[in-house]
């Protein structure tokens, strides 16, 4: 029998037509109550009939600007399709993410607990690299357009355009609900900071809080080979050109042609192109 709020549902998008979707948090309210629903019916065929009441249902749009996740990474973000806020994949073993990469955009350090996955570079190149268990070799490897590789369910991996333009990937999983790690931010952040400086050589407490404070969210800026590369520069750091521009400076007030009033400032860098 379907349920009440299975039949409201079906009412939106009979009256509304199947072309509007229910948005923001109405949309997202009626996303869990199918959820809900297809989590407790047993049958493969009752998923189906609470699933074929819209044809909405079926249908996952990757750049709806309301799945951008926020806050994001300062390089670009991953858009998931899983039991979470795709229902069709509920029971169905299957998910997807979409990973939208701006130039140097590093997919940072993680793993799936629940599922291996599929990753396929869409317009550019990616460089990745993974290592399963202890013991294991470290793997690493570049991506061309339409190359694609596996990383084992478990398995540390990361991914990093090293072009200049905008580059996308898909990965696909063999669960609905792959869940994702990140190591950077559960080693510093999550875990006892403590327990963590001891493991690190005995560190110090204030030595992991300090690199907990400086972990960015993901999609984050990628190494520093690709920024120069690309005349990218991370917040508060300085460009090859201002530290020539320091140096010269410099060697003009000791020398006496320049003085302190004259000194204009130097560029400190931010997360732009130059």
């Amino acid at each position: 029998m379907l349920s009440l709020r299975t039949l409201v549902f079906a009412s939106l998008a009979f009256t509304a037509g199947v072309s509007a979707i229910p948005t923001g948090n109405l949309h997202k309210r009626l996303v869990n109550d199918l959820s809900h629903d297809l989590v407790d019916e047993p049958t493969a065929l009752g998923r189906f009939k609470l699933l074929n009441q819209s044809i909405n249902n079926f249908i996952f749009n990757f750049v709806d600007p309301n799945l951008v996740p926020s806050p994001k990474g300062k390089d670009g973000f991953v858009v998931l399709a899983t039991a979470a806020n795709f229902p069709a994949t509920i029971g169905n073993n299957v998910a997807m993410g979409v990973g939208f990469m701006g130039p140097c955009g590093l997919n940072v350090p993680h793993l799936h607990p629940r599922s291996s996955e599929l990753l396929l570079s869409l317009g550019g190149s990616l460089v990745f690299g993974t290592i399963t268990e202890n013991g294991g070799s470290f793997i690493t490897g570049t991506l061309k357009d339409h190359e694609a590789t596996v990383f084992p369910v478990g398995s540390i991996h990361f991914q990093q355009n090293i072009g200049c333009d905008p580059v996308q990937f898909v990965a696909g999983f063999g669960s609905d609900d792959p869940g994702r790690l990140d190591i950077g931010p559960a080693l510093f952040q999550d875990l006892p900071a403590d327990y963590v400086g001891v493991s690190l050589g005995d560190i110090g407490v204030k030595e992991v809080e300090d690199i907990a404070a400086k972990i960015p969210l993901n999609v984050a800026w990628g190494t520093q080979q690709c920024l120069d590369t690309c005349g990218l520069t991370r917040a508060g750091q300085w460009t090859p050109d201002a530290v020539a521009k320091a140096k010269r400076q410099f060697d003009e007030f000791m020398s006496g042609k320049m003085k302190g009033r004259d000194f204009a400032g130097l560029p400190t860098g931010g997360d732009s192109k130059n």
